[in-house]
């Protein structure tokens, strides 16, 4: 008689199709969520440190993000102030309409022209009874002295000399004034408002760095003997790193969002009280700053948090 049939083992041979890398993918990604748990855990149990390096790239980020709202304030004042150059074509005397267009068509073919206005001598004159004050210029003289004038926009301020000496060979114009060398004067300024404020901001971005970093030193310096002990039983860097990036981040996002509160409210009142102070002033709306500043601020709060991790950790794991 034969013997009970005996139930075949199970096999542990992976079936074909299956990735192999599927354990190992898995086991990564428990590992990534359990060090991100860890770094949100030590977040909240540091809660003091945690506080002082919040406070510090929050002082950081206003610094920065007042630095951002003044060069772009100082961006749009020097594109207003460029946008009102122009080169101004005197035309001839006692031409018909169709000769004036001919002159107007011709100024707007040149390449660097980006639009090209028709100024009669009639509201010439009215311009220059309005910027007199009033005065009625029209009774004091029989005649207008005025000419016909084409008002031509270059595409780029810097085009404003090349625009004007092109002008010169436009059929029926008299002459041509650009400003010389005061519009050589207004693209200098324009040009050192820009530098500065890209320097300032740039220095501002730096100052964050280098603060954040050192207070999230102390975070680190503070959790020394749990760095060493993670590395005496042979922790790989990464292992060690990971909860205080996540911890360097969350506080970089605190900061930011603490940050971003504060300008969002702030921004609309000083708007509001230079408008009073200053009507003429150009200040870019609420809604062209506040949103975009806000982003950037997140976006330095997330850099700042990891870097600063990243740099204070460096020390202890190039050992």
């Amino acid at each position: 008689m034969r013997g009970p049939a005996r139930l075949s083992e199970p096999s542990t041979a992976v079936p074909e199709g299956i990735p192999q890398a599927r354990p190992h993918l898995r086991a990564v990604l428990s590992s990534a969520a359990y060090l991100t748990g860890e770094g949100a855990v030590g977040f909240w149990r540091n809660g003091l440190m945690s506080m002082a390096a919040v406070s510090a790239i929050v002082a950081a980020l206003l610094a920065f993000g007042g630095a951002v709202v003044s060069l772009w304030n100082l961006e749009a004042l020097a594109l207003r102030v460029e946008a009102q150059l122009v080169a101004v074509a005197y035309l001839r005397e006692d031409l018909s309409p169709a000769q004036r267009e001919a002159a107007r068509r011709a100024a707007a073919a040149i390449p660097e022209v980006r639009a090209v206005s028709f100024v009669p001598r009639e509201q010439a004159l009215r311009r220059l009874e309005e910027a007199l004050g009033g005065v009625e210029l029209a009774a004091a003289v029989s005649k207008n002295p005025l000419p016909d004038t084409l008002e031509v926009y270059p595409n780029r301020a810097q085009d404003l000399p090349r625009v004007a000496e092109a002008l010169r060979s436009v059929p029926y114009v008299a002459d041509v004034t650009h400003g010389g060398d005061a519009t050589e004067r207004v693209l200098a300024l324009t040009r050192l408002v820009r530098g500065a404020g890209a320097a300032v901001t740039l220095a501002m971005g730096a100052v964050s760095v280098v603060v954040s970093a050192n207070a999230l030193r102390l975070t680190v310096l503070a959790r020394k003997e749990e760095v060493e002990i993670m590395r005496l039983v042979g922790a790989t860097s990464w292992f060690v790193r990971w909860p205080f990036l996540v911890e360097g981040l969350l506080q970089g996002l605190v900061a930011a969002a603490c940050a971003s509160a504060f300008w969002t409210a702030f921004y609309p009142w000083a708007v509001a009280r230079l408008q009073q102070a200053w009507p003429f002033l150009p200040v870019l709306p609420t809604l062209r700053v506040v949103p975009l500043l806000v982003a950037w601020l997140v976006a330095a709060g997330a850099f700042v948090g990891l870097l600063g991790a990243a740099v204070s950790l460096r020390r202890f794991l190039a050992k």
